[in-house]
């Protein structure tokens, strides 16, 4: 029988057993070698070392990309394009937001030097274990690999990550880390930076935050990806459960570190965010911009950003080529840039709810689903855009211009904005008669007869309107109707022979003159006609004028935009001052304004304020025609236009354009607006819901009139009169032919037309005009 083992003693009160204390041995022996180890392999990489700390470079001036915000010029947000990060200063994020993230976060942050070296060893002896796999990352080494855009849990990353937070610590104050680092990092729910996540959970900046909305903000840095569709299980939205933990984490170390009084912690809630869902919608209208009217000025707006240059260089200031050739504007995209367009807030709510279909206040409500209507008003003398309206969707066609954006779109040209102007077009060759001399009451022959090629025996014969070729005017004698009457009755005979007796070139350089950029002629392009934009910036009447665009330019058969043709209208009301039209006021870049308007408006060649005042006269009657009057009491001054669809009696584009008065010295700026009703999709007759025709006067201009009176009410605009016609001119007949000296003439009773048998109305061409020398002819409204 094997003896009993000897027993073993207990050891003393107070003092571990033998084999704990062998074990004790054993780990303090590994340490010390571990320390010699560590003491020897520093000694041999102190230089190499050294040197790999001098060579880490620090941020000096941080380019983040962040989002870049365009205003209205009255103040509001319009939209907010490129990535979700706002820069904001120390000053503008609270203390109180800064002490939540340092409890969340790292605890040492207003002590250590950048790394928490007890927290290091802790992890790492946790790693060493087998235990889960931690990182002990301080904010400071946060930013760090955040700013390195270093990936991947390497301990070479985290030896970088260290010397870079070391030196972090030596060049910059602890604020200044703090604002860096929360300018930079994620927080989830597509928000880079505190200001963003401030408005993506809380929908206010970050200056407004409360204390517990700004715990619930710096909890969620830990994990702010969580589950993809969800988001992070410490959003309360997303897991009420996770999120109250880390909200109650973050209040222990608060009070902990002398934050906040146990008491003041005690009385916080946890709050509620806004929903992803309605985080989203804000996103959907603030931060894209494009999926509503106001996109389409966006555009509009970028265009002008894009083209801005250099004083001392003149090369573009934002565009940027990438190492294979290929150009961008991300500066602009994601620069973090204020700009300020021209657009007001206020006046570009009334012109979405008077042009839109969707809009139970617009007279375009409930009308056919084929129609679309466009309308852009402008500021006169100054050409600012107030308005735009050419689309429900800013990712949609513009019908109402034309651009080429290079920011957020490719740089091509946009659809869909060039439509002919029928009679409203005659504005310019009325304005052009006058300049050369014409009365307001100087006597034209208003029936079709043979001029040039435009023939009876070649049947294309120019003709007015569907309601007859025999005008009505005072004289008795449709031979013999004043400049007056053929604008206000909107008769095509003569205003084609105003072109035909000045030219082309002079109509062409009188539009240029007042605002028109641009105008469509239909070309011959491998043995088929199309349109093409001719860009009249670049091109003089004498370039064009009886080549692409023909004596029908007189009434308005070539297209043109209703941006354009709005400016034009305002160089009018500013009694023939011309400021080019445009959508960019400011842009700044921090707190510095790198660009602001110049107004340099000029005056048309040859158009005095007097004439000015004559055409103005004229134009009053049209309204008054159609009994189109504000209801407010403004003053209105405009012109109808409208253009057959094809060969057919029907119409395919309906217009109303013109303006309300303009007196400076009043502090009544004046505003001037054009209107365009056709086809959102191809071509086809545009009417009532009665099968009626659309008209200039009857659907445009009423959306013309409820805008104006609208928008003039909204804004407070002070009531002034136009001033009365000057009588300018000594021509007192152009094409006239006198009625009989010996036959009375009763207004009331007027005699029989001398062509008492005319023919039927004209054809005139859909949306692709046809060459000039075809038959054609516009509607009379």
């Amino acid at each position: 029988m094997a003896p009993p083992s000897a027993a073993v003693p207990d050891a003393p009160e107070g003092r571990p057993a033998p084999g704990a204390r062998a074990k004790k041995r054993r780990r303090r022996n590994i340490l010390i070698a571990a320390l010699a180890a560590f003491i020897m392999i520093t000694g041999i990489g102190m230089v190499a070392g050294t040197y790999y700390f001098d060579q880490v470079e620090l941020p000096e001036n941080l380019a983040l990309e962040q989002s870049t915000s365009i205003y209205y010029a009255d103040g509001p947000l319009m939209a907010r394009i490129g990535r979700n990060r706002t820069i904001v200063k120390f000053e503008d994020i609270p203390k109180h937001v800064q002490q939540a993230v340092v409890a969340a976060e790292d605890n040492t942050f207003y002590t250590n030097d950048g790394v928490d070296y007890w927290g290091v060893a802790r992890a790492a002896w946790n790693n060493i274990k087998g235990g889960e796999l931690q990182g002990a990352s301080t904010i400071s080494q946060q930013y760090a690999r955040k700013w390195a855009t270093l990936e991947g849990v390497t301990y070479g990353r985290k030896v970088r990550e260290a010397i870079i937070a070391t030196k972090l610590n030596q060049q910059y104050t602890k604020d200044q880390i703090m604002t860096m680092y929360l300018n930079i990092i994620y927080f989830g729910r597509g928000a880079d930076g505190i200001q963003a996540a401030a408005y993506a959970y809380f929908n206010k900046p970050v200056k407004e935050l409360t204390v517990a909305e700004g715990m619930v903000i710096a909890g969620i840095i830990k994990n702010p990806n969580g589950d993809k569709e969800k988001g992070s299980p410490f959003d309360p939205t997303v897991n009420q459960a996770e999120a109250q933990g880390r909200f109650d984490y973050i209040r222990k170390q608060m009070v902990a570190l002398k934050f906040m009084p146990e008491a003041e912690a005690q009385q916080l809630k946890l709050p509620t965010p806004i929903t992803q869902a309605q985080n989203r919608a804000n996103n959907a209208t603030a931060n894209t911009g494009l999926n509503n009217p106001e996109g389409l000025a966006v555009h509009h707006v970028l265009q002008e950003v894009a083209a801005l240059t250099d004083p001392a260089t003149g090369a573009l200031l934002y565009e940027d080529v990438d190492p294979q050739g290929a150009k961008n504007f991300d500066r602009v995209r994601n620069g973090g840039l204020k700009i300020v367009s021209t657009l007001d807030s206020r006046i570009q709510k009334v012109a979405v709810q008077e042009a839109s279909t969707q809009s139970k206040d617009s007279n375009m409500f409930n009308q056919r689903d084929n129609l679309q209507a466009a309308l852009v008003a402008v500021e006169p003398g100054t050409g600012a855009v107030k308005a735009y309206y050419g689309g429900d969707k800013g990712s949609g066609n513009d019908y109402a211009g034309y651009y080429m954006d290079p920011v957020l779109g490719d740089g091509k040209p946009s659809c869909c904005g060039g439509h002919p102007p029928g009679s409203t077009f005659k504005v310019y060759t009325l304005a052009t008669a006058l300049m050369a001399g014409y009365t307001i009451g100087s006597h034209w022959n208003g029936v079709p007869h043979d001029m040039g090629s435009r023939t009876a025996a070649n049947k294309n014969q120019v003709k007015n309107a569907t309601e007859g070729t025999i005008p009505h005017c005072k004289s008795g004698s449709g031979t013999w109707c004043t400049l007056e009457e053929i604008t206000v009755d909107s008769l095509n005979v003569p205003f084609f022979e105003i072109a035909m007796m000045l030219g082309p070139d002079k109509v062409i350089d009188t539009a240029r003159a007042a605002g028109l950029t641009g105008m469509w002629a239909t070309v011959k392009v491998d043995g088929k006609f199309e349109a093409q934009r001719q860009d009249l910036l670049k091109l003089k009447g004498t370039d064009v004028g009886g080549k692409l665009f023909d004596n029908e330019i007189g009434f308005g058969q070539y297209p043109i935009t209703v941006l354009d043709h709005a400016g034009g209208m305002a160089t009018f009301a500013a009694r023939g001052m011309a400021a080019k039209t445009h959508f960019l006021k400011e842009v700044w870049q921090g707190d510095n304004r790198v660009f602001a308007e110049v107004l340099k408006p000029q005056r048309i060649a040859g158009f005095t304020e007097q004439m000015a005042d004559d055409l103005t006269t004229v134009l009053q009657g049209v309204p008054k025609h159609y009994n189109l009057s504000a209801p407010h009491g403004y003053q209105l001054a405009g012109k109808t236009g409208t253009w057959q669809l094809g060969d057919t009696r029907d119409n395919a584009h309906a217009w109303m354009a013109g303006y309300v008065p303009y007196d400076k010295s009043k502090n009544s700026p004046g505003l001037a607006a054009a209107v365009w009703v056709g086809n959102k999709d191809k071509e086809m007759p545009i009417k009532f819901k009665n099968g009626e025709n659309i008209i200039g006067g009857k659907l445009p201009g009423p959306v013309w009139r409820d805008f104006l009176d609208g928008a003039l009410t909204a804004v407070k605009m002070p009531k002034v009169s136009f001033l009365p016609s000057k009588g300018v001119g000594d021509k007192d007949v152009g094409t006239g032919i006198s009625p009989t000296p010996s036959t009375p003439v009763d207004p009331a009773n007027p005699t029989p037309d001398p062509n008492p048998n005319p023919s039927p109305s004209g054809t005139g061409p859909s949306k692709s005009p046809k060459p000039s020398a075809s038959p054609s002819a516009s509607k009379k409204n």
